[in-house]
């Protein structure tokens, strides 16, 4: 039963287009036979009689007698009878190539064409002749007297030629028995020659209108397309961008080029170019054609199916067109049939691909598939026309119909889609509907537990119970301000939902503009501590008081404020007012990062934020100015934004004037509102905990016993929350309110873990990571993210940036120590790991080391007794240091390091004599730690592959110098140095192992300066 409905639909669409396809053929043929003409009267040897033809207006006929033809001849005009020249009069019976009665000896033909032609009457009447396309140039003689022509004969050839096209040329009978010469030439020698298309006669204005109305044809076809054209450029100006326009716009160009380079050739009467640019134009306008109207069908069908051969087409398209425009004109005649195929047998793809388009049952469809069926029946008589068709004939209604078939398709498409946004407008409104609801049931399902907790809470801080520590009291108090912060949000959800539903009543009365803004100015006073922003009132104290709700006036000013405070980093936040009429309109000016174009226009809707992104300035729900705009307006004012990126910000409000100028001030009290206790609670209590954590950042010390944590987070709260769980830790914890300040303090000294947000303003914490991770491994310096991001993205995204961890919030207190814990293991791992490898090193004393130094001692046996025991001293205090448990301590003082440095350098300046020189340039009395083997390691270096690759040796300076926050510390040789660009660092585990103690410990690197022939230096800084 399915299979034969879907046969039956298949049937169906097949029928439909092929009686479509009748129906164009059934058009045509109508629209030739109606500008058809009649044939001529035919007489033999070169004389055509029109005796007896009636010789009316409607006069028009084709001239096809027998032509007396003379190849390799141009007849003489003067001769109103040229006799036959060595036989090459011909009796030629056009239309009909003139090939075959050349030899192929030559490229260009040329020959003359002489018709007799017989009438009634001997009175002079005006007659019209149209010379079809085919000979370039040519000229044309009536009786002996020059006509007209194209081109000329005596100096174009086959470079300059110009392009052939039909032309009516005019002129007067006045006699029986008249002659016609055509001469031409035939320069286009990959065309036919001769006239292969008909010669149409006939009088002056039968043949002006036969013209008139071809040209107008095309013309009128060529406007319908600027029409479409002219409509599509509107649509893309008006802000629509879509690539379908532009391939629409790009297939109506080249259509237009199509009609203005065929039949009349209306393009080359204004463009007198040569025939092979002609050739190139025209079959570059024609593929352009098929190239944009398969690209602009596979756009509008893309939601449907996307095809190879829609993608296929182009490409080859494409490839043809670079062909033609860089091609010699004989190539691309040889490759014609490539050019037939794309433009014949493209459509007919085309069409087969939309019949299944339209057998899927999509909406409109069948408006496409008539479109592809009309490209279709212009491409597949698009030979036959070329070939058959009249001087001036022009056949319009397929690109119209398929144009207007296709523009029933968009306007199919544009009504379904307005219905669907209907529906969907209907449905989003039930949703917002629900939103609102669930919203206000959310909020007061919330408020409840809330405010048990925040009731809690304060019964304990009431009762004031001697037995519960001042610790616990501070952490009841950081309980009732994040209360108060989530009962903030929470009623700022009630409030938006009871301005939608305009169930809020206003309580108007007069205020003093000026006492209420210095009031509310005065709370935010806290957030500004430690910022570089002035907060200035600047609105007169004469100013007449406006008739407002005084409690929903200062939640106004408290958004307002609030926002301009979070979006300013440095600069000033100014009040001003002015009376304008009626109204007072007040304005918040702000120095802050200013808010784009694109955003101006939906800042006001609820849950808008400036900047939704991780790295965002604030948090909250975007709901402030909406309900500004919403309280502003419920007083009968306006509220408008003007902002340029990275200048700031200024938003206006405007309120009623007072009628009634007394103001009662004992009521004014900004900070007994109870709609900003809990926020004037909450910004108190901010403030000292970023006191808190700013005076715990101060502390510490470089190296330390204990593990050291940094928590990166713009949240005060919730640093003051993460340094309460972790302080029962045995951590050294530190704290920074933005990534800067984080990469700051890892400048400053070194950590075991950092503990960051993601969601942070300006860097976010994937930043922050990638920055650490230019520095440390994953094992140097581990990461762990703590965030209220929880989706999949985010969590692949934060390992891919170099995390080692990652906890969601809210988060168990157990469960974060479990990392953290395991997480500083693995930073006290890895240093454990390269301390014992360095000490290692130093133990796996090198074979040949060990042996020479013993060679050494027994040579110097009975030689040098004094010299013997030395070595002996300086090998055994070598032998014990490097043996010594010390070495696996994270730091040792210099002087233990500098022993076992002058005990390696004493075996070496034994054994090698003044090959070996060391200068020591070392402050007495310093005191500092180094890490251990680290000095030894590098003057070991020194010597092995720096002088004593030298046939003379060389000298190894030792320096220590003091600067202000640092000692430096660099060993330097005088050897055979190396190529910089590769240093031997790269390569040598001790200095890799070296370097990398010294970059867990102090943050510092080995810079490594060499020169071939003149020496190295190694050097690093040491913290004070």
């Amino acid at each position: 039963m399915i299979k034969k409905q879907i046969l039956s639909k298949n049937l169906k669409i097949f029928l439909i287009a092929s009686l479509f396809f009748s129906l164009l053929l059934l058009l045509r043929f109508t629209w030739m036979n109606l500008i058809d003409v009649p044939e001529g009267a035919v007489a033999k040897q070169g004389t055509i009689d029109l005796r007896g033809i009636e010789t009316s207006k409607d006069f028009k006929r084709k001239l096809h007698g027998e032509w007396e033809f003379y190849p390799n001849t141009l007849l003489v005009s003067d001769n109103p009878k040229p006799s036959e020249q060595n036989g090459h009069k011909i009796y030629s019976a056009l239309p009909e190539s003139w090939d075959k009665y050349f030899n192929n000896e030559t490229n260009s033909h040329y020959g003359s064409y002489r018709l007799t032609i017989l009438k009634d009457d001997t009175k002079p009447q005006l007659y019209g002749i149209t010379i079809p396309e085919g000979l370039s140039p040519y000229k044309l003689y009536v009786d002996g007297k020059l006509i007209g022509g194209l081109g000329d004969m005596t100096s174009d050839n086959e470079k300059t030629a110009p392009s052939s096209r039909p032309i009516t040329h005019y002129f007067t009978l006045d006699s029986s028995e008249s002659e016609i010469i055509i001469q031409g030439v035939q320069t286009n020698r990959y065309a036919q020659g001769g006239f292969t298309k008909e010669i149409i006669f006939g009088d002056l204005h039968s043949m002006e209108r036969s013209k008139f109305f071809s040209i107008a044809t095309q013309i009128a076809v060529c406007l319908v397309f600027i029409f479409f054209l002219l409509f599509t450029i509107l649509i893309f100006a008006i802000g629509i961008r879509n690539k379908s326009l532009l391939y629409f716009a790009m297939s109506i160009i080249s259509a237009c080029i199509t009609v203005l380079v065929s039949s009349n050739k209306l393009l080359y009467i204004y463009l007198p170019i040569n025939w092979i640019w002609a050739s190139k134009i025209f079959y570059f306008s024609y593929i352009m054609n098929i190239l944009f109207f398969t690209l602009f069908l596979r756009e509008l069908v893309k939601e449907y199916a996307k095809p190879k051969i829609l993608s296929i087409i182009p490409m080859l398209c494409s490839i043809y067109l670079v062909f033609i425009v860089v091609a010699p004109i004989e190539y691309i005649n040889k490759t014609k049939i490539i050019f037939t195929l794309l433009f014949i047998i493209s459509p007919i793809i085309i069409t087969i691909f939309f019949i299944f388009i339209v057998n899927k049952g999509q909406k409109g469809g069948i408006f496409l598939l008539l479109t592809a069926t009309a490209v279709a029946s212009n491409s597949l008589f698009f030979s036959f026309k070329q070939n058959t068709q009249l001087p001036y004939s022009h056949y319009p209604f397929d690109l119209l119909i398929g144009i207007t078939a296709l523009s029933a398709f968009w306007f199919t498409q544009y009504f379904q889609t307005t219905l669907q946004t209907e529906k969907l407008t209907v449905k989003l409104q039930k949703e917002i509907n629900t939103k609102d609801d669930f919203l206000a049931n959310t909020s007061h399902e919330l408020r409840n537990p809330l405010h048990g907790m925040m009731s809690i809470a304060q019964t304990l801080l009431v009762k004031q119970d001697p037995q519960l520590a001042e610790k616990n009291n501070d952490d009841l108090k950081l309980l009732l301000t994040i209360g108060n912060h989530m009962s903030y949000m929470l009623d700022d959800l009630l409030d938006l939902v009871k301005l939608k539903e305009k169930t809020i009543r206003l309580h108007p009365k007069p205020i003093n503009v000026y006492n209420l803004a210095s009031g509310v100015s005065n709370i935010f006073l806290f957030m500004l501590k430690g910022k570089p922003v002035e907060l200035m009132i600047n609105i007169p104290k004469d100013l007449p008081p406006v008739l407002a709700d005084e409690t929903r006036l200062i939640q106004i000013f408290t958004n307002l404020f609030y926002n301009a405070i979070k979006f300013t980093e440095k600069g000033s936040i100014t009040c001003d007012a002015e009376v304008v009429g009626k109204k007072l309109y007040i304005s918040i000016t702000d120095t802050g990062i200013g808010i784009e174009k694109d955003m101006q226009e939906s800042i006001f809707e609820p849950y808008e934020q400036v900047d939704s992104s991780m790295t965002s300035m604030g948090g909250g729900l975007g709901l402030g100015l909406s309900i500004c705009q919403e309280l502003v307006t419920l007083h009968g004012g306006t509220i408008s934004l003007s902002s340029t990126v990275g200048k700031g910000s200024t938003f206006t409000f405007s309120l009623p004037i007072a009628e009634d100028s007394a103001v009662d001030e004992t009521d004014l009290s900004v900070e007994k509102d109870t709609s900003l206790s809990k926020y004037v609670s909450l910004l108190s209590n901010l403030s000292k905990f970023e006191g808190e954590i700013a005076a715990a950042t101060e502390k510490g010390s470089l190296v330390t016993s204990h593990s050291r944590v940094l928590i990166v987070d713009d949240d005060s709260v919730n640093l003051q929350v993460l340094t309460n769980v972790l302080s029962t830790e045995p951590y050294e914890i530190e704290t920074a309110l933005s990534g800067a300040e984080a990469l700051e303090k890892l400048e400053e000294g070194s950590f075991d873990l950092v503990i960051s947000d993601i969601m942070m303003p300006h860097m976010s914490g994937y930043e922050l990571a990638q920055r650490i991770r230019e520095r440390y491994s994953i094992s140097e310096l581990p990461i762990l993210f703590l965030t209220a991001r929880q989706q999949r993205e985010d969590i692949q995204l934060a390992f891919l940036n170099g995390a080692n961890d990652y906890v969601k919030k809210p988060m168990e207190y157990v469960e974060l120590k479990s990392r953290v814990n395991a997480l500083v293991r693995v930073k006290q791992t890895s240093e454990e790991r390269l301390r014992i490898e360095a000490a290692w090193l130093q133990a796996q004393i090198q074979p040949h080391f060990f042996f020479n130094t013993l060679n050494s001692i027994i040579s110097l046996h009975g030689v040098d007794d004094e010299q013997m025991e030395e070595l002996l001293l300086a090998f055994s205090d070598y032998l014990q240091m490097s043996f010594d448990f010390q070495n696996a301590d994270l730091v040792v003082p210099i002087s233990y390091e500098l022993k076992l440095v002058r005990s390696y350098i004493a075996i070496e300046q034994i054994r090698f004599g003044n090959r070996v020189q060391v200068i020591w340039d070392i402050p007495e009395n310093i005191e500092l730690s180094v890490p251990p083997l680290s000095i030894q390691t590098l003057v070991e270096n020194a010597i092995q592959h720096g002088i004593l690759p030298c046939i003379q040796g060389g000298t190894v300076t030792i320096r220590i110098a003091e600067a202000e926050e640092h000692f430096s510390i660099s060993i330097s040789d005088n050897g055979v140095g190396f190529d910089n660009t590769s240093p031997k660092k790269q390569t040598s585990v001790g200095l890799v192992n070296t370097e990398q103690r010294l970059k867990q410990l102090f943050g510092v690197e080995l810079t490594v300066e060499s020169v071939i022939g003149q020496g190295t230096t190694i050097s690093f800084p040491i913290p004070k």
